[in-house]
């Protein structure tokens, strides 16, 4: 029973810090970055990683 407690304690304490470090980036300022990029140049670039990823599951 302990050890349910632990897990669902820890489940709320990660999701707590997810939550945290989502709104630290939303406030955090965006950078200037080109509103495309060809298929050539990195995606990890401006921070783009997530509209690359997008892009390839499509």
């Amino acid at each position: 029973m302990k050890a349910l407690f632990a897990f669902i304690g820890m489940a709320v304490v990660i999701l707590a810090l997810i939550e945290i470090n989502e709104r630290r980036k939303a406030k955090r300022p965006q950078e200037d970055c080109p509103k495309e990029q060809s298929e050539s140049e990195n995606c990890s670039d401006c921070s783009l990683a997530e509209i690359c990823e997008k892009k390839a599951n499509s």
